[in-house]
């Protein structure tokens, strides 16, 4: 059995055990819970059963949870410069028998594991059934639709460490246009410039599993809101910016 309402106090228990004060500590806090209202949003649309419904949204109050001691550990949370953060949460959760605090039944252990771990990596790792695929394929969209929030609502300077003006002065790495063109996932060590990594962020969408994934980016118009935030200066730039844009909405629709 999965009790919601327990989690969500235990969840609310530790995080009160940092500074909410601190921007970077807030902001996962609301994510969090962002990610379930997408993922309850999803699950609706899918028409899943209560019980799967339930496991979603435990799923997506715990894919984050080492986040917070990342944020303490390292004062970042750009996991290549300190850890990756799924397995981190998995060790915290699984490891450390953490996940018992959350819910007591064990039969979802595995399936919980697999979907956190999975949440974040370029590509999927292969050999898992279909019912954990479905799981893992969720928390993904669920937590890539919620970062269009996220970063609509950050400031660039936070998100990108320079303002606006200095990102619109650069350009868009060949490789970074072509892996958007294709509508393809930007593999992000192939990103050079701040754009590059404002055009990755959009590209999430090329990485969506639902249908109904597509149409939550769709209803809310995130394309258009996302690249009318920058305005690249160049003018080669600018006609690629342009492009980029038109191939985001014809992958949508």
């Amino acid at each position: 059995m999965i009790d919601l309402q327990k989690a969500r106090l235990a969840f609310k228990n530790y995080v009160s055990h940092y500074d909410t004060n601190i921007p970077s500590i807030r902001l996962k806090i609301i994510h969090t819970y962002e990610v379930m209202k997408c993922s309850d949003y999803l699950c609706k649309q899918l028409k899943w059963n209560q019980e799967d419904k339930e496991l979603a949204a435990l799923i997506a109050l715990l894919h984050d949870i080492g986040r917070f001691e990342q944020w303490v550990k390292y004062e970042s949370f750009a996991d290549y410069k300190t850890i990756d953060h799924a397995m981190f949460s998995s060790q915290l959760l699984f490891d450390e028998g953490f996940i018992r605090t959350f819910i007591e039944d064990h039969q979802y252990d595995d399936l919980i594991k697999a979907a956190i771990e999975q949440h974040n990596k370029y590509k999927i790792d292969e050999g898992f059934d279909e019912r954990t695929l479905l799981f893992i394929h969720l928390i993904r969209d669920a937590d890539k639709l919620d970062n269009f929030r996220v970063k609509e609502e950050e400031d660039i300077e936070n998100t990108l460490y320079a303002s606006a003006e200095v990102v619109n002065q650069e350009k868009i790495s060949p490789e970074i246009y072509k892996q958007f063109y294709n509508q393809e996932l930007i593999y992000a060590p192939y990103r050079k410039t701040r754009l590059d990594m404002w055009l990755s962020y959009i590209a999430f969408i090329f990485d969506l599993h639902f249908p109904q994934s597509l149409q939550y980016i769709q209803e809310n118009n995130w394309v258009h809101r996302s690249f009318d935030r920058l305005n690249p200066q160049d003018q080669k730039t600018h006609k690629q910016y342009t492009i980029l844009r038109q191939r985001a909405l014809d992958y949508i629709k």
